[in-house]
């Protein structure tokens, strides 16, 4: 079965956990590219036993799963880091997704790719969709979500794309822009536009 498939991307906290709930409610195919990379690093994995022959056993918990926040911190302490962690991940997470793409029996899914413009991935797909919010909105949602002080936030922002250059995606790929900055009904009637669009592709 030939299959549309559609990235839906935007910056940290944006919004893109929200929109994938309301595709899925409407029946669409989700896949989430961060559950994806939860599973190449399950204990024992190759791409765990990869991580922690390069950074060691601190990014272990005692049950040797993976330390998220651990690696986090390796991610960004410096580009070194960065380089070495997508190096080993992200081929194995290509590699999944693929496959579960292939897996699904239908003719359009949607994959959450947070890093679709850093990563240059957008090849792989035939639509975009960008959820984008104001730098402010992002910034109180990083914080109230991951009880993190300011400065790291602003880190972890800092660290993806701007809105600026993610917009570019637009050059690339036909791409449906959400501005995600009131409530989620609002989100949602955005959403249900953009599901009715791709239904009459």
């Amino acid at each position: 079965m030939s299959k549309i498939q559609i990235a839906l991307t935007g910056g940290i906290a944006c919004g893109k956990s929200s929109a994938s709930k309301i595709f899925a409610k409407s029946g669409i195919s989700i896949i989430n590219l961060d559950v994806v990379a939860r599973e190449v690093v399950k204990p024992k994995s190759p791409g765990l036993l990869e991580l922690v022959s390069h950074f060691g056993n601190n990014i272990l918990n005692n049950d040797d799963t993976l330390n998220r926040n651990m690696l986090r911190q390796q991610l960004l302490k410096n580009k070194t880091n960065q380089l070495a962690i997508e190096k080993i991940l992200h081929p194995k997470i290509l590699d999944k997704m693929q496959q579960d793409i292939k897996e699904l029996n239908a003719e359009l899914v949607v994959v959450e790719v947070p890093l679709l413009f850093e990563q240059n991935l957008w090849h792989m797909f035939d639509r975009i969709i960008l959820i984008d919010c104001t730098p402010q909105n992002q910034l109180e949602r990083l914080l109230k979500r991951e009880n993190i002080d300011e400065k790291l936030a602003k880190k972890m922002i800092s660290a993806q794309a701007s809105p600026e250059q993610r917009l570019t995606l637009q050059e690339k790929l036909p791409t449906d822009i959400i501005r995600n900055n009131s409530d989620a009904k609002t989100l949602e009637q955005q959403i249900n536009k953009v599901i009715t669009k791709l239904l009459d592709l």
